[in-house]
């Protein structure tokens, strides 16, 4: 068995029954805020402020990449500013990029770990512009009882990086929004089959999931189908036929099973045992959580990435190798400034279908690729 970096469909079987007060969770409270993926949201959410012209939006030298990309492709021009070692806005440097152009300031919560939003609300508000959260790795996180995502004039949420689902991103805006018609069938058929073999292969079904992949294989052949043909979420490459498309009722079907309150109450309670584990042995950038916050992984710092994370795989223990490349419009000073992120920076699982147990192994496999010689 494989301790999995995210969830698998296993865990709705803990679920056990439809929920519905998930409903009541933000930014399922906004209405119409469905999109294929995060970044689809972004697209349609930033053109839905009806920016300026040319306008000029100031994004963090720490990022995927693609998200900058749907800011060009929406129309807009980025600006990169600077992020401190904690990866917290420097606002000065902020302050130094502001022009007539700039519109909108955009701030990513990394890894669930909330930005000083109320301090980022009375800037741009004291100088008239527009402020994006990015909370594709915050989903049900909070700070000071304040919902993320909810400060910013637009924010868009990355569901299926938090819930095991084949797509899924959500928009909360102050502008326009419009019902996004469903992808097609065989995008979600395709990308409900690899949680399928995700989850078969995380739970030791080896022998099943090579069975699968076979006859899910023999099933394209004999229909022609290619991969590339179809839309898919995920990856850091910018794909424009995403943008034409919101959610399936299978994936809102299957949200319906999320119980939000276990999903941030197991994710703290892993992060916190795995801390306690690792402390010791490894550099933690974020070792406390502050109240209300959902955390997408625990990030440590490691000396050789690549190596650590294949050498965990090969103990059972998957995990996550984020943002290797700045953007191409990231300054060189900028983007070296960020690199110790991009080359050590191993994201380890703590989401909510891992028991104790499992955070044990995964603690355990950790130290021992640490202490290697």
């Amino acid at each position: 068995m494989t301790v999995p970096a995210y969830p698998t469909l296993a865990g709705y079987r803990k679920a056990g029954r439809l929920h519905t007060d998930w409903k009541t969770w933000f930014p399922f409270t906004v209405p119409k805020g469905w999109a294929f993926s995060g970044r689809v949201a972004l697209y349609h959410g930033v053109r839905g402020l009806n920016l300026p012209s040319d306008s000029t939006v100031l994004v963090p030298a720490y990022h995927e990449g693609v998200e900058v990309d749907a800011l060009l492709a929406a129309g807009c021009r980025v600006r990169h500013y600077r992020v401190d070692h904690g990866l917290q806005i420097d606002l000065e440097d902020v302050e130094r990029k502001l022009d007539s152009s700039v519109a909108a300031l955009y701030v990513i919560h990394y890894f669930g770990l909330p930005q000083p939003l109320p301090a980022l609300r009375a800037f741009c508000d004291a100088r008239g512009i527009r402020l994006i959260e990015d909370c594709a790795l915050a989903l049900f996180g909070r700070s000071n009882g304040t919902w993320l995502g909810s400060v910013g004039d637009l924010a868009i949420f990355s569901l299926y990086k938090t819930l095991p689902l084949p797509h899924g991103g959500y928009l909360v805006s102050q502008g326009p929004r419009g019902k996004l018609p469903a992808p097609p069938a065989m995008s979600t058929f395709v990308q409900t089959l690899d949680l399928v073999h995700h989850t078969l292969h995380a739970h030791g079904f080896n022998g099943v999931e090579r069975a699968a992949t076979r006859a899910s294989g023999f099933v394209k052949r004999m229909l022609g189908w290619q991969r590339q043909a179809t839309v898919s979420s995920g990856g850091s490459r910018w794909d424009e036929r995403l943008v034409g498309y919101g959610v399936s009722r299978w994936t809102r079907r299957l949200v319906g099973f999320t119980n939000p309150d276990r999903v941030v109450a197991r994710r703290r309670a892993n992060y916190k045992r795995l801390v306690s584990w690792l402390r010791h042995y490894t550099a933690i950038p974020f070792p406390e959580l502050a109240p209300g916050v959902c955390p997408l992984l625990l990030p440590i710092l490691v000396p050789h990435r690549a190596q650590a994370q294949a050498q965990l795989q090969a103990a059972g223990v998957a995990s996550g190798q984020f943002w290797p490349d700045s953007h191409a419009t990231c300054p060189p000073d900028l983007a070296a400034e960020v690199a110790p992120w991009r080359q050590r920076c191993l994201e380890l699982p703590i989401h909510q279908e891992l028991s104790e147990a499992d955070i044990d192994r995964v603690a355990k496999a950790v130290i021992e690729v640490l202490t290697r010689h």
